[in-house]
């Protein structure tokens, strides 16, 4: 909504800023979580799949008719006449503003629903693989444990023999054998 400021003799329109954290205004008011439909994360299509998933694929009837209507309107013009403009013109397409409103809080519970479903899925997964990834490092090292006795072994192993057998070459030249 604007608003007007008197500024001598001329009016000057404050328009207000976004706000970044809409879901949070209608996301966290208490209600039960939407079931949602996301079959699967790609980053590409992302909203327009869970709009499809989740049957809210037309525009054409939804709180998007109110961004197309306010970007055919020149940019010029205050925001209280753009928005009397656009909820003349929903009228003239069939429409109510509690209609596109509806829509567009039903597109926020859905969306809310689906961030917060990837959210879950992606923490679970994530929280499993590093629980695979510490298996394996203990796997690893274990190994590495069973390898340095290994070759432990082989050092030990092999230093006998090497006495023995320089104990024996001994005996057999002592006795006259030649080796």
């Amino acid at each position: 909504m604007g608003f007007l400021k008197s500024i001598g003799k001329a009016f000057v329109e404050e328009v207000p800023t976004e706000n970044n954290g809409a879901e949070e205004d209608f996301g966290s008011c208490g209600e039960e979580n939407v079931e949602v439909e996301l079959d699967s994360v790609n980053t590409n299509t992302l909203i327009d799949d869970i709009y499809t998933q989740n049957d809210l694929y037309d525009k054409s009837q939804s709180i998007f008719k109110v961004e197309e209507l306010i970007n055919s309107l020149p940019k010029e013009m205050m925001t209280e006449t753009k928005r009397v403009s656009v909820l003349s013109i929903l009228g003239s397409f069939g429409l109510t503003a509690t209609e596109v409103v509806d829509d567009g809080e039903k597109r926020i519970e859905v969306l809310v629903g689906v961030k917060e479903k990837i959210n879950t899925e992606s923490n679970d997964s994530i929280s499993e693989k590093e629980e695979k990834i510490e298996e394996f490092k203990k796997a690893i090292a274990d190994l590495e444990t069973e390898i340095s006795n290994e070759m432990n072994d082989v050092k030990i192993s092999n230093e006998k023999v090497s006495a023995e057998i320089g104990r024996i070459k001994e005996l057999v030249k002592f006795v006259g054998g030649v080796n």
